[in-house]
């Protein structure tokens, strides 16, 4: 709100100081309105810098601010920050507790930190996960990605902290009432994850039939064709998954998913140079951290594989050789003495 003129001019006369903490107080407060959508905006465009930016002026000015709690933790778990993400959701559900979104982000969190846990955190975090994960679908029982989030639990974890088929399945039917597409893709992971490649195919195919552009039915595609030896195949829907938007956090990391699949699949074959090159050149340039990536390190070693099947020996040596000058596992180490060894015969 801006002060009446003759207001300000009374306040100048007689209370000058009083006057300059209200007109900076007027200016801040004008300024900082504009700064969660703007966050938001910025967010949405995988500006995480910026959004991060405003979101901290915004969470000083209102510290009780729900959405900024809440936006803050999206942004730590972009960049693998775990407990931080955990601590933001927590406090926006403080500040919210009918938000299905913040239990279901907090449930995502939850999801990511199994990646790095102690067999002896696992049980608690496991049931920190299916708390936030069925508080979001009780607060919004039509909730498509939570159910989906429950499902890949339920296939992926260990018997003994809760995974099982019969739930899975369970939880692929509720989908399926939900959205017929997602319907198909949940049935098509439930045939995946044993080995069941045809019946998986057939269900993620028609998934894709009804939604051909969301990156989950896509990126799952993908491994399919990987699994069954179809890298040609697979690299083309890979590579493809670029041109679409993501829908939920973890569409976003399949993007970076996908741009690492394709250098994988060109290193490999020799084949898609090319493509493999820029796709490792766009992913060591991500924004996104995240235990299912990666690390740049493993990249650069296929990009050098690369590097060496395009004949570019010397900046293949160069990046190798940059790459035993950073710390890095034993298994990378034997990796790139053997891929220059392999260079040192080939131009011989």
């Amino acid at each position: 709100m801006t002060l009446p003129t003759a207001l300000i001019d009374i306040l100048i006369k007689r209370r000058p100081i009083l006057t300059t903490s209200i007109l900076t107080l007027t200016i801040f407060t004008g300024s900082a309105i504009a700064s969660l959508p703007t966050a938001i905006t910025a967010y949405q465009s995988n500006n995480y810098q910026l959004a991060n930016k405003y979101l901290t002026t915004e969470l000083y000015l209102n510290p009780n601010n729900e959405q900024v709690h809440h936006y803050l933790g999206r942004i730590a778990y972009f960049q693998g920050d775990f407990d931080r993400a955990e601590a933001y959701f927590t406090t926006a559900i403080r500040l919210n507790e009918q938000s299905s979104e913040n239990f279901y982000w907090l449930a995502v969190t939850h999801a990511a930190q199994f990646k790095n846990i102690s067999i002896f955190s696992i049980f608690s975090l496991a049931d920190r996960f299916l708390t936030a994960a069925k508080k979001a679908i009780i607060l919004e029982p039509d909730s498509l990605l939570a159910h989906e989030g429950l499902l890949e639990f339920y296939i992926n974890a260990p018997g003994i902290v809760g995974g099982s088929l019969n739930k899975a399945k369970k939880q692929a039917f509720i989908i399926s009432k939900l959205n017929v597409a997602a319907g198909h893709y949940a049935k098509g992971r439930i045939h995946y994850d044993q080995e069941e490649y045809q019946a998986a195919e057939q269900e993620v195919r028609l998934a894709l039939a009804l939604n051909p552009n969301r990156i989950r039915y896509n990126f799952g595609l993908g491994l399919l064709l990987s699994a069954t030896e179809r890298d040609s195949e697979a690299i083309m829907v890979f590579s493809g998954i670029a041109k679409l938007k993501a829908k939920d956090p973890f569409e976003r990391i399949n993007l970076w998913q996908a741009k690492d699949k394709v250098g994988r699949i060109s290193a490999s074959s020799g084949e898609y140079l090319a493509l493999g090159q820029q796709a490792i050149e766009d992913y060591l340039q991500r924004n996104v951290a995240s235990p299912s990536l990666s690390e740049n390190t493993w990249a650069q070693s296929r990009l050098a594989q690369i590097y060496q099947y395009q004949n570019k020996n010397t900046q293949a040596a160069q990046l190798l050789n940059s790459i035993l000058s950073t710390k890095h596992c034993k298994t990378l180490h034997k990796q790139v003495n053997k891929q220059l060894k392999d260079l040192s015969v080939s131009t011989l």
